[in-house]
């Protein structure tokens, strides 16, 4: 139940705040992200270190596109990709994604941050073919 106030909370006073990279790192928390340390990297890659006019201007933590099969919190698209209300949204909808990847049968939950890196490669997360290359690099210098 506490979880429960303090998400609530945390939720309730965010829309007050400038972005940062520890509101960020809560959201990941208060939704129960799976594999939270390689999410806060794509985070990163996607943004170019939250810096990119996707980020910007359509609020987009993690280049995620406008999906055509699942639930989403995005209002749209904005330069190919999904747009959002604001960078929260992106959270949810990244947790969403999750959530339809687990009633697909995946057991995200259970894989370890090299087993995560390994299932967006299969999925094919990303269109760039050097993404996880590039994440693994993040993850090491971190």
């Amino acid at each position: 139940m506490e979880f429960l106030v303090n998400r609530w909370i945390f939720y309730l006073d965010i829309d007050k705040k400038e972005f940062s990279e520890e509101l960020l790192k809560q959201a990941i928390f208060y939704e129960r992200i799976q594999n939270p340390e390689i999410v806060l990297l794509q985070a990163y890659l996607e943004t170019g270190f939250f810096t990119s006019d996707i980020f910007l201007n359509g609020h987009n933590c993690f280049g995620m596109k406008y999906p055509k099969f699942r639930a989403t919190v995005a209002i749209g698209e904005y330069q190919g990709h999904a747009k959002y209300n604001s960078w929260w949204d992106s959270v949810i909808d990244y947790a969403i994604w999750q959530k339809w990847y687990l009633s697909k049968g995946y057991k995200i939950e259970t894989f370890d941050s090299d087993a995560y890196l390994v299932f967006l490669n299969c999925i094919r997360y990303a269109e760039d073919p050097h993404y996880i290359r590039k994440l693994v690099y993040l993850k090491d210098i971190s």
